[in-house]
């Protein structure tokens, strides 16, 4: 919400120093680790990173006793007896090469030797489906092991095994974030666009309130003025996002606690009329502009600042990817210097945003939307 608390706020994380600031976050994600569960990281990455229901798989460390598993890991994986703690993994079995596995070693310095273990599993795997199942054959041969920095492996025999490896390493500091807490000091309600888009798209505008009529006109003037058929959805996407950072700016009555907020700051008539609005207004008016160049968006309402100051900002939906986009910190700067347009939860998460980890989707892919 406040964006020149959050400037002050970040140059005060430089001169206090980020290096020791950020080491001392390692150490907290370290002393967590027993809550940071090779269950809960293998979920995360089989859900976000491979796009697949964990429902759908078999979790072979539940299946089978523990007998059978430690045979399983010592002999497929290859992996030392009793070199790990704790693991998960998923499969699907049959004909299907999918597997993902976690394992939390006893000796996080042996990672690098359980890495090369699992690679070879994988080079032995290939051959399981070699001339029999060509697809499941490339598949294998495409994945990965990885190590982490807090001395778990883990194993990727899957598609998006970029994804999957991104998910692992970003897992951490996922399940580490700073807790989200609705500050609740402003009305945070979204606004409800569907009648005006409803109208956009088919021309018949008699049935909406004078307020949402006089939006519909503006949206209608900013997207005609910005958008051209031609256009790819990244291109409509960028294009209404540029029309917000060039010609809206931030509500400066609401860092006055003796001023009258403006209602309409919180709703796309502030940003489309008025050419101000607060985070909410800035947020919705996307919402409604991505809603018309049908690019599936949301709004997300969160916080920022350790959730002591409401926010709000979007995410939208673009090759099947989801990525965030904040056009309130991203005011009047020109497009070569946004910071926060078509981001990774893990950009989000990094620059003090704060949101319903567990509600909104998690945005992972790095191509920034161009596919």
């Amino acid at each position: 919400m406040r964006r020149l608390l959050c400037v002050c706020l970040c140059l005060g994380m430089l001169i206090c120093g980020c290096a020791a600031k950020e080491q001392t976050k390692q150490d907290m994600i370290k002393g967590a680790l027993d809550q940071i569960t090779p269950e809960r990281i293998a979920g995360y990455i089989v859900e976000t990173g491979c796009g697949v229901s964990t429902d759908e798989l078999e979790r072979l460390d539940k299946a089978v006793d523990e007998q059978t598993l430690a045979g399983y890991i010592t002999e497929q994986y290859g992996l030392e007896s009793g070199s790990w703690t704790d693991c998960a993994i998923y499969r699907r079995g049959g004909a299907s090469a999918f597997e993902v596995a976690v394992l939390r070693l006893k000796e996080p310095k042996k990672a690098e030797d359980a890495v090369q273990a699992l690679t070879e599993y994988i080079q032995n795997r290939e051959g399981d489906f070699a001339g029999y199942e060509p697809e499941q054959a490339q598949i294998v041969h495409d994945s990965e092991a990885a190590a982490s920095e807090y001395g778990d492996v883990a194993l990727f025999i899957c598609q998006n095994v970029s994804r999957a490896a991104s998910c692992f390493q970003n897992s951490y500091e996922w399940f580490f974030r700073v807790p989200f807490d609705p500050p609740g000091e402003d009305d945070m309600t979204v606004y409800d666009d569907s009648a005006v888009v409803e109208a956009w798209r088919s021309g018949d505008s008699a049935g909406l309130s004078e307020k949402d009529a006089a939006i519909l006109e503006l949206a209608s003037q900013v997207y005609q003025s910005a958008v051209t058929e031609d256009m790819t959805p990244y291109e409509r996407e960028a294009a209404l996002y540029g029309w917000i950072t060039e010609n809206v700016r931030y509500d400066q009555d609401h860092y006055d606690a003796l001023a009258q907020l403006d209602p309409d700051s919180s709703n796309p008539y502030g940003p489309l009329h008025n050419h101000k609005g607060i985070c909410i207004g800035y947020a919705t008016t996307f919402q409604l502009l991505m809603d018309m160049a049908q690019v599936e968006c949301i709004t997300v309402v969160g916080a920022a600042f350790d959730s002591t100051g409401d926010h709000a900002w979007n995410m939208v939906r673009l090759n099947d990817q989801w990525y965030c986009a904040d056009p309130t910190w991203d005011e009047g700067s020109a497009p070569e210097d946004w910071d926060y347009f078509n981001v990774t939860s893990e950009k989000m998460t990094g620059t003090d945003h704060q949101w319903d980890y567990e509600n909104v989707p998690e945005a992972v892919a790095t191509d920034g939307g161009l596919g």
